[in-house]
């Protein structure tokens, strides 16, 4: 993973590992900003993307999710220096204009004052930075099938399946739009092929017939050489997965070590490099 150039401003954790599904694999924490009540701003690569600079995610623990607020280190150092009593808010597009998370939200405000073309505009800037941003992916979803644009909106519907809930969602939505397209003959995608076995419905079951499903769509990415697919969707299982009993995760054979390790494997072999920290914590500052 490329190290962002200013580094040697904000005190990473020298001792940090990744050993639970949340944070997700690629994400590395930082002091600078943390207000003590467990959410702290912490570096991130998407998935795809290790070979860039890191962007700035805010974690919000109770809700196991992260925001994708600040493009670069530096947009959020500039915007740590201005705050007051060390609180970094969220920036707006003035503040940076390709924050992944001001966009999401100045798309939503387009929607609603029905301007979908800037609205799509601003969401694919974000999706070209964070491909793997849930929320921006179910709003640009619903915009291609308005605009028409089936094929886009698949491909969306697929991306934002396969994406982690700790970026948004769950893409109710998406899936149930794209259940309802006829699926083209000779279809490699095992997701689209899937789809109508899923029902991205989790919690309070003895047991939920998604998982299987989306434990096979991985292993045929894999064989289909679709290493970043399949890491996107193993970070989503592993999210998901960590959220059920742990009775569930048993009957499902889900060990969570060991889904881990298989994590970084698969991790290694991404174009770009692994997405593994071990290695690249440096203290800074403080």
């Amino acid at each position: 993973m490329l190290l962002p150039a200013r580094l040697a401003h904000i005190s990473t954790d020298k001792d940090w590992r990744h050993d639970a599904p949340y944070p997700p694999l690629g994400f590395i924490p930082f002091a600078e900003g943390a207000l003590g009540n467990g959410d702290t701003f912490g570096l991130y690569w998407p998935i795809g993307r290790e070979a860039c600079e890191p962007i700035v995610v805010e974690t919000w623990h109770d809700e196991r999710r992260i925001q994708p607020h600040f493009s670069s280190l530096a947009a959020f150092l500039q915007a740590h220096a201005a705050a007051e009593d060390d609180y970094v808010g969220a920036p707006s597009l003035d503040d940076d204009p390709a924050s992944p998370r001001a966009a999401f939200l100045e798309a939503k405000e387009l929607i609603a004052q029905r301007k979908p073309d800037a609205a799509i505009a601003l969401l694919e800037g974000a999706l070209a930075i964070v491909p793997e941003y849930t929320d921006a992916l179910t709003l640009l979803h619903g915009q291609y099938v308005r605009a028409g644009r089936i094929d886009a909106a698949v491909k969306v519907a697929i991306q934002a399946i396969i994406s982690p809930p700790s970026l948004g969602g769950p893409p109710l939505k998406a899936l149930q739009w794209l259940r309802a397209q006829p699926v083209p003959e000779g279809e490699i995608d095992p997701i689209r092929r899937a789809c109508g076995q899923l029902s991205f419905s989790f919690g309070g079951s003895k047991d939920n017939a998604d998982y299987p499903v989306l434990l096979a769509a991985i292993e045929t990415y894999l064989e289909q050489g679709k290493h970043v697919c399949a890491a996107t969707l193993m970070q989503t299982y592993a999210e998901l997965m960590s959220a059920e009993t742990v009775s569930f995760q048993e009957r499902h054979a889900f060990a969570p070590a060991a889904f881990l390790a298989r994590q970084r494997a698969v991790s290694a072999m991404l174009p770009q490099g692994s997405r593994d920290p071990a290695g690249l914590m440096v203290a800074g500052p403080g």
